[in-house]
């Protein structure tokens, strides 16, 4: 895991639903899940759209992103925070241009019950499974990427806590991606740096940890960076 320091948090009014604080060991992850969800859910465009800019522009200061040739991302829905502004501005035929990174970007592309697959769009997106649009695989289309071969990979998620430990939707998508990295990084080998992207509310004290869970290197929201 990256060493570091944890940061001071922000957290705001303990009367606010949607930002008061999440303390002490989290074991129900169920019930936490439905509780960011509806949290996630009342927060305003506005406010979703001020993080997510705040959450770029964090991204783009952070010399692990400066450093990669290749970093996996995805686009927000729902209130996620939404990093897709490092893939610069939506054409009207659906490709993008002006990207603020010198990094290839790629996208998941999404099976149902099968790991993700991550492709550099080159042509317009088309819609996917769970309403999120996706890059799809072909000439002028896409051109796909190994999972273990990103340098960065940008992890929504549903709650995490400062020691990396994650809750996502349920479908354990990026769980089954990234099965082997830990046993990659005990062999030495080059490994993806995992990197959770979220609002501030999203980080808590401890989520008890599954044996499936993959922890991420770092987290980066509104507020800062915490590093696991």
């Amino acid at each position: 895991m990256c060493p570091g320091r944890p940061r001071a948090r922000q957290h705001g009014d303990m009367s606010d639903p949607v930002t008061a604080p999440v303390h002490s060991l989290v074991t129900d992850r169920d019930a936490l899940r439905r509780k960011m969800l509806a949290r996630r859910r009342r927060l305003s465009a506005d406010v979703v759209a001020r993080n997510s800019a705040l959450v770029v522009e964090r991204l783009r200061n952070l010399s692990e992103v400066a450093g990669a040739g290749t970093m996996g991302t995805y686009l927000g829905v729902r209130g996620e925070v939404d990093p897709s502004g490092l893939l610069g501005f939506e054409r009207p035929d659906g490709t993008f241009s002006g990207g603020v990174l010198d990094s290839r970007l790629a996208l998941p592309l999404t099976i149902p019950g099968e790991p993700l697959r991550f492709v550099v769009p080159t042509g317009p997106l088309e819609a996917g499974p769970f309403g999120i649009r996706q890059p799809t695989v072909g000439p002028g289309r896409g051109d796909e990427v190994d999972p273990m071969d990103l340098d960065v990979v940008l992890v929504p998620l549903v709650a995490a806590d400062r020691r990396g430990n994650r809750i996502g939707h349920g479908a354990g998508f990026y769980d089954r991606t990234f099965a082997h990295v830990a046993e990659g990084r005990a062999s030495g080998e080059p490994t993806p740096l995992l990197m959770g992207v979220c609002h501030d509310f999203q980080v808590v004290d401890t989520i008890e940890a599954k044996p499936w869970d993959i922890p991420l290197d770092l987290i980066v929201t509104e507020v800062g960076i915490t590093r696991s």
